[in-house]
């Protein structure tokens, strides 16, 4: 007779690993109480009569009748080697976990200053619907604000984005040729 999935995840509670999908499978704790009733009881049991958790002393601040379960060596192992590989970390999470001084949004985070950007004009003396828009990106070089790609002057946003998304395909483009040329 072997464990159940269900038996198997009360094994990875106990150790404190229920959950983790990703990061360091280290168990943080050894014990899971319960007392007469408890709904997981005859499945502890179960898992004591296979040898893979046993009973420990229970400390006085517990109610009578309270039973600490821990798992033993086996329990342990098994419950390890049920756990999903770890999950390599995005760049989200990175993000995240940074300093601050990653920047004030993802965007900034994974493309630091060529983050594209908007700028607008109108006219000196004209109204705020008279406005264009353009959307440009500076070249990758620390302190050098030159623009390598930047689109047309539009109505509206979305046609200055639509416009600097064709202008930086050229450029993508441009690029290939020139590494073709060079090989």
């Amino acid at each position: 007779m072997s464990a159940t999935p269900y038996q198997i995840e009360l094994l990875q509670h106990t150790l404190g690993l229920a959950g983790k999908t990703r990061g360091n499978h280290t168990p943080h704790r050894n014990h899971f109480v319960a007392g007469k009733g408890h709904s997981d009881m005859q499945h502890l049991e179960a898992l004591e009569d296979l040898g893979l958790m046993e009973r420990r002393r229970s400390p006085g601040f517990l109610e009578a009748g309270d039973i600490v379960f821990a798992a033993t060596d086996i329990g342990r192992s098994t419950a390890l080697a049920a756990l999903p590989e770890p999950k390599p970390r995005t760049k989200y999470e990175d993000y995240l976990d940074a300093d601050g001084c990653a920047g004030d949004s993802f965007g900034e985070f994974l493309c630091g200053d060529r983050l594209p950007k908007f700028e607008n004009r109108r006219p000196l003396l004209g109204s705020w619907r008279e406005t264009e828009y353009r959307m440009y990106r500076n070249f990758a070089f620390p302190y050098d604000y030159k623009r390598d790609v930047e689109g047309d002057w539009c109505k509206t946003m979305k046609e200055a984005k639509a416009s600097y998304k064709a202008a930086l395909k050229r450029h993508h483009e441009a690029n290939r040729a020139a590494l073709r040329e060079a090989k």
